[in-house]
């Protein structure tokens, strides 16, 4: 029997091979991608980041797999998406994880190997040495700077200082002769040195006003040059002051002669702290456990304000969904009735607030409630009212905070809630009028219900967003006003969110990213737990009114 069907002719390209272009392409994609995770593994390696490195070759080998093994065809598909969610989504959440369980802060951001390399290349020059006596001069071109030392025997050191407190450099001087000395009258104190022009006396008082010239040093190969006021610098030989022991893994001081060992409590683990208690800096990042979060719970300076932010938080979350929900629908009602003329003019209106960029609204409302200046206040005394304080009382400032995330938040209810009202089959509310029922028992009984399936998901969506609205808070009251009992920064305003941003990185205490994390990780259950519960709600409305 003759087949009648007749195959497509193949249009692909193939070499000799059998290969077609499609396929080579993907071969040098996977080439190009396997050669980046190979130098980006390296790179890993020498940092010591062990957590990326273990992401990366699981990622690397997950994609070779799928793109190479003939089974895997399905995948293809979704491995893109898949691996974008776990670069901008599942990796920010474990490496948050991790951090929390570590004592990365300001003195300890680097890892232990570096910390080592660091405190090994410390010198140490003794202030007692007399060292050689050079006449100093000062030379500049635009900002950078270069000292000249003349020795008793014409020997020239010429170079860029440095802080006393900095690391040491090895390329720090220059050779003169080699840059080009012009000395026009023959003085032997050059007035040019290449591009750098000699500072006269008064230039160099004046550059002393906002540079400490006893803080400079130059590093030479004749030692280091120590600069003693503004004519004069001596030469002293610098020497190692720590080595490091790794059978013992000891620091040894070699001028103190005394042993630093890792620290073994709370405070000093992660750094190298010697016999008679100094801890010396930088520290490594290690892990420390759960001391983050038992500092939370049972440190009292940060328990006590955080459960008071906590509560403000979820206050302020639930009114500021609950409030903005129902201006925008009661405002997608009233737009709704059909013999309202100017609808489109007024839905214009409603959406303006949402055209206009968050962070401007902010600023300007943040003008409008200035207590002495702003426009809110002078509406209040032209009708006899007191002005009011808006940010520096405490209650004051919270009602302006939710005034204000009202007439932002608004606008996207008022739009969701015309969308959903829309889609309600106008068939149920007509029937429920025949039977008699009034508006209100049509709204309490049909149209807020299935209102409630649809908009239920975007509900809790705007609340975990409010519980984390960073930037209204910051940029309206910065926290404010201050709580002044409290032994940690913390407003009245604060969120979670805004407290750990003071708590971690704008106390001045410096930066601790271990505590920050901590208090996110408590953050991200909270809006998880919350969200889980109003789905299992959500749920149930859906059960009940999905049929309608």
């Amino acid at each position: 029997m003759t087949d009648l069907r007749q195959r497509a002719p193949d249009t692909s390209v193939k070499d000799r091979t059998g290969y077609g272009t499609g396929w080579w392409l993907k071969m040098a994609g996977i080439a190009l991608l396997d050669a980046v995770a190979v130098w980006a593994a390296v790179v890993l390696v020498a940092d010591g980041a062990w957590l990326f490195l273990t992401g990366l070759v699981i990622g690397t080998l997950f994609v070779n797999w799928v793109y190479l093994w003939p089974r895997t065809m399905a995948l293809r598909w979704i491995t893109p998406g898949l691996v974008l969610m776990a670069v901008f989504l599942i990796i920010p959440i474990v490496y948050t994880f991790y951090i929390s369980f570590t004592n990365w802060a300001t003195g300890n951001v680097v890892q232990k190997p570096q910390a080592i390399a660091i405190i090994e290349n410390r010198s140490f020059v003794d202030p007692d040495a007399p060292g050689a006596l050079f006449d100093l001069y000062v030379y500049q071109d635009g900002d950078e700077l270069r000292l000249l030392l003349i020795g008793d025997d014409g020997a020239l050191v010429f170079g860029e200082p440095r802080l006393r407190s900095d690391e040491a450099r090895a390329d720090a001087t220059e050779d003169p002769v080699a840059l080009g000395i012009t000395d026009g009258d023959g003085d032997g104190v050059p007035e040019q040195i290449g591009p750098y022009r000699l500072l006269s006396r008064p230039q160099v008082f004046a550059l002393a006003n906002t540079l400490a010239f006893d803080q400079l040093v130059i590093d030479s190969d004749a030692g280091q040059v120590q600069i003693l006021g503004l004519s004069q610098g001596r030469v002293v030989q610098a020497t190692q002051r720590f080595r490091y022991d790794a059978a013992t893994d000891t620091m040894n001081d070699l001028v103190g002669d005394q042993a630093c060992r890792p620290g073994d409590t709370v405070s000093t683990r992660g750094n190298f702290v010697c016999e008679d208690g100094t801890e010396l800096d930088p520290g490594w990042v290690e892990t420390v456990g759960t001391i983050n979060y038992t500092s939370i719970l049972t440190n009292q300076a940060i328990r006590r304000p955080f459960l008071g932010v906590f509560t403000w938080n979820v206050v302020f979350a639930l009114v500021s969904v609950a409030s903005t929900f129902a201006l925008g629908l009661g405002l997608a009602l009233t737009m709704q009735h059909e013999r309202l003329r100017g609808r489109t003019l007024y839905r214009s209106i409603f959406i303006l607030p949402y055209a206009v960029p968050a962070f401007l609204s902010i600023l300007i409302w943040q003008g409008l409630f200035n207590a002495r200046f702003g426009q809110v206040n002078g509406m209040l005394e032209a009708v006899g009212i007191d002005p009011i304080a808006w940010f520096s009382d405490p209650t004051w400032a919270r009602t302006a905070v939710l005034l204000v995330n009202l007439w932002l938040g608004f606008p996207y209810m008022y739009l969701i809630c015309t969308g959903a009202l829309q889609a309600i089959p106008t068939d149920l509310i007509e029937a429920a009028r025949v039977d008699g029922a009034g508006p209100f028992t049509v709204f309490r009984r049909i149209t807020f219900p299935l209102l409630m399936v649809a908009l239920a998901p975007l509900l809790i969506g705007s609340f975990a967003f409010n519980f984390n609205n960073f930037v209204l808070i910051y940029l309206l009251t910065a926290g404010g006003p201050a709580i002044l009992d409290a032994a940690v920064p913390v407003g009245a305003t604060d969120i979670l969110i805004t407290f750990t941003f003071d708590l971690a990185v704008a106390s001045g205490a410096g930066n601790r990213f271990g505590l920050g994390a901590a208090i996110t990780v408590f953050i991200f259950i909270l809006v998880m737990v919350i969200s889980s519960l109003s789905f299992r709600y959500t749920k149930r409305l859906e059960n009940i009114y999905g049929a309608l």
